[in-house]
């Protein structure tokens, strides 16, 4: 099994190949439980991270969380004690057949005043959404739409947030760099033409002249702070 860090430069050297636009990265280290995370967050190509401590309007994560048996397992192999084998036999397995761990790619979408208004309009974003999804990624790649609802007293419910999940199963990758090189450089192409399809049907055509445009299509009660950077 491959080990973190070799996993992790795999991973950014596919989205060097692929030339993705990163805005910033975040690594995480759980010191009680010792499990480690990263989120690389990217925009479309020719967009920047101009908007302070509020997150990007239109912008893509990649995630993933490595579980300490993980690290035990692969610095020790067929060394590593066997409850903690068994531990990552069970994270890994999974009931599936063979191993796996969930690359979680998130697309968050900026949403004009009549969409937050209006909440009749999500089944169609949803949509939409799936559908473009589909054109670039084939029916087979499913991608889950999620949709926060604000309801604040004396008002009527607005749509805060809509975002849409696509999960990567690695598989057999973990132990082959080839292949999951491979992987890795499908995930990052495909999140790419996705990151251009959104900008060019969900974001203003004067957005980049502008940087607050997008940010006020945004429900102004809602703030993202930029978490530090590790």
């Amino acid at each position: 099994m491959l080990t973190y860090e070799h996993f992790v430069a795999v991973l950014l050297g596919s989205i060097e190949r692929n030339g993705l636009n990163v805005a910033y990265t975040q690594e995480l280290l759980d010191t009680h439980a010792l499990s480690r995370s990263l989120t690389i967050t990217c925009l479309p190509d020719g967009y920047s991270d101009t908007r302070g401590p509020q997150e990007p309007p239109l912008r893509a994560t990649i995630s993933f969380r490595w579980s300490p048996e993980f690290t035990v397992f692969s610095l020790r192999g067929n060394d590593a004690p066997p409850e903690i084998e068994r531990m990552v036999d069970e994270r890994l397995y999974q009931g599936q057949g063979g191993p796996a761990l969930d690359v979680e790619v998130t697309y968050t979408i900026p949403l004009d005043s009549e969409q937050q208004r209006d909440i009749a309009l999500l089944p169609a974003l949803a949509h939409a959404i799936q559908e473009l999804h589909a054109s670039v990624a084939g029916n087979s790649a499913p991608i889950k739409v999620d949709a926060q609802l604000a309801y604040q007293s004396g008002r009527a419910p607005r749509v805060q947030s809509i975002s849409a999940r696509r999960l990567w199963s690695l598989d057999e990758a973990l132990y082959e760099v080839e292949l999951l090189s491979d992987t890795f450089d499908e995930l990052c192409a495909e999140m790419d033409e996705m990151l251009e399809s959104f900008a060019d049907q969900y974001v203003p055509a004067d957005d980049e002249a502008d940087p607050t445009t997008a940010a006020e299509m945004l429900n102004q009660d809602r703030r993202y702070l930029k978490p530090p950077t590790a």
